[in-house]
């Protein structure tokens, strides 16, 4: 089975704010959602007006969840993410009374939340959306009710573009409580939000780590050589948090002091993790979430990875900070727009107000830049970064980010205790499911 990702030609990026600088326009050059601003202010003004299959089910999940969808865009406000779940989309475990949070490992999620999300930073909603209207309309008193409310333009059960518009005479209310009021409707909501909790978060962020560059291994090899293609690009300092390299050649002169951050060892961290494409669900996830053309190709590229320290990684793979690309291009005095030979822009994405000290020197939106030292070799792909920025929103705007480290906090001291009662009641069962799926892969150890 092949390695890897993503193909590089694919576009990314949904931008969502432009970067102060002149002569330069931010061009969308994907089928990306429109922007929050547009999809609550202009769409769902007119309860009866035409919407697509996301914007239903964003608008079924928001009242259902009490979230107002005229809530501002976390990426347009300042700090915007680090108060996104609790400040912005009101995240809360208390029972709801259409539907109730699904458990993991002893700990709670919002389904709700977690459908609006995905609905909402997924980069394929439509996508997303039809999955779900799959499961829900199995049940015929299901498709009763959406028919009663909804008038309908396409095939509902395979027209990702399909547009509906709420009939005269009743009220996203009438449609909530009526929908929820039938509980194989609740009942697949539920399912489906935990499997892509189950199926595509918790591996991202508890992902199979990357092999060591020591040893004389195929994979030990293949790590060295990337590490060093890494470093020869970037040079011998992280692009983000500005460490050092402790190990660095001789014959290379560090810069001044002033300068850096830190020092420290580094080793080159992928982007998707080491062995997704090993992973047949969460292989099939990562397609739904990014759409077609997200290829599984190429993981161990330098495409795919940079250079961190393994504290910088582990805030990285938890959601906590995460880089974004976005599609610049230059406008000349006279008016005219062309591509410019690197037309993508890297920034940091800052999701936690607690980041290792060296991290959280950066601001949310810096510019980074990569390929310093050797622009002929790939920088991080866009439709990567974008991917893995667009999960770490929805982890973050749903609470699920948090719940997945509260768990595997506790996998962590129930592998340094030891398996007890306790801890198998709570986590162990989970856990070693996990193991079993790593050692059908090849390798059993956690990012």
């Amino acid at each position: 089975m092949s390695n890897a990702m993503a193909a590089p030609a694919a576009h990314a990026a949904r931008p969502s704010r432009g970067i102060a600088h002149p002569h330069i326009n931010v061009r969308n050059r994907h089928s990306y959602p429109p922007s929050l601003e547009s999809q609550n202010q202009i769409q769902f003004t007119d309860h009866h007006s035409v919407l697509n299959l996301s914007q239903v089910f964003r608008r079924v999940t928001a009242t259902a969840a009490g979230i107002d969808l005229d809530h501002p865009d976390p990426d347009a406000v300042t700090d915007g993410w680090l108060r996104a779940p609790t400040g912005i989309f009101k995240v809360h475990l208390e029972n709801n009374k259409y539907l109730e949070p699904f458990e993991y490992s002893g700990h709670k999620t919002s389904a709700l939340h977690l459908i609006y999300a995905f609905l909402t930073y997924g980069l394929q909603p439509n996508d997303l959306a039809l999955d779900l209207l799959k499961k829900v309309v199995k049940h015929k008193a299901v498709r009763d009710l959406m028919r009663l409310f909804f008038r309908m333009r396409g095939n509902p059960l395979d027209d990702q573009d399909l547009q509906l518009q709420l009939k005269q005479g009743y009220s996203w209310d009438d449609v909530v409580e009526r929908l929820f009021g039938e509980k194989r409707f609740a009942k697949e909501l539920q399912k489906w939000a935990r499997g892509y909790f189950v199926g595509l978060l918790v591996p991202m962020v508890a992902a199979k780590e990357t092999p060591s560059s020591n040893g004389t291994g195929s994979r030990n090899m293949t790590q060295a050589a990337l590490r060093e293609l890494c470093f020869k690009r970037d040079g011998h300092m992280t692009v983000i948090g500005r460490v050092w390299n402790r190990f660095w050649p001789k014959d290379i002169v560090p810069p001044p002091r002033t300068e850096l951050w830190d020092y420290g060892r580094l080793k080159a961290c992928h982007i998707i993790p080491f062995g997704s494409p090993e992973s047949y669900i969460l292989r099939e996830l990562l397609i739904k979430f990014a759409g077609d053309s997200f290829i599984v190709d190429m993981v161990n590229n330098t495409s795919n990875a940079f250079m961190l320290t393994n504290q910088f990684h582990s805030a990285f793979r938890r959601f906590e900070w995460s880089i974004e690309a976005k599609y610049m291009e230059h406008e000349h005095d006279g008016g005219v727009i062309e591509d410019n030979d690197d037309p993508w822009v890297y920034v940091f994405r800052k999701f936690c107000p607690y980041l290792p000290r060296a991290l959280d020197q950066h601001t949310d939106g810096e510019m980074v830049r990569f390929g310093t030292q050797d622009g002929n070799i790939p920088s991080p792909n866009p439709q990567l970064l974008n991917v893995y920025t667009a999960l770490a929103k929805v982890a973050n705007a749903s609470g699920a980010a948090e719940t997945i480290d509260m768990i595997l906090r506790d996998e962590q001291d129930m592998k340094e205790r030891g398996l007890t009662g306790r801890s198998w009641g709570k986590v162990g069962q989970n856990y070693l499911t996990r193991q079993l799926e790593r050692l059908s892969t090849g390798g059993t150890k956690e990012s």
